[in-house]
């Protein structure tokens, strides 16, 4: 792959993953709030720590859909092989891990750190997230004394 094309389909994919990673968490925060609703007459701290942990799942979701679908692009694009092995470095090179034990040759590197740079900007955006709802969950934590 030329590195023009490389950029282009590393770029779409990136875009694909970001618009989906986005879908996924505002299309969450309803189904929190309903979460937190039905866990309305719990104890104050079980609920807090059930609803984060609903967050917590929902940002896991959109990861672990992001990876599948670089692992699952590696392996139609016949970059890699297997299954097995195009999830194992799409999930390094998504984590920003990089253990260098498996690496695509020249024409696809490129390509390659676009599945990096999903991996940053989600990741920046779950923390939004959980941010976000750390301070619902808790706004006295919001006030300045």
């Amino acid at each position: 792959m030329t590195p023009s094309v490389q950029i282009l389909f590393g770029s779409a994919l990136l875009t694909a993953c970001a618009l989906l990673h986005v879908a996924i968490v505002t299309g969450a925060i309803p189904l929190v709030k309903r979460v937190a609703e039905a866990l309305s007459r719990i104890r104050a701290t079980l609920r807090r720590a059930l609803v984060l942990s609903f967050g917590v799942l929902v940002i896991l979701l959109a990861h672990t859909v992001q990876v599948w679908t670089w692992a699952f692009v590696l392996v139609l694009s016949e970059t890699l092989t297997n299954v097995p092995e195009s999830f194992y470095f799409a999930m390094v090179t998504y984590t920003t891990l990089g253990y260098g034990d498996l690496i695509l040759g020249e024409g696809l590197r490129i390509f390659a750190t676009f599945a990096a740079v999903t991996g940053l900007l989600t990741f920046g955006i779950s923390t939004a997230f959980l941010i976000s709802l750390l301070s619902a969950l808790f706004p006295s934590m919001n006030t300045r004394g």
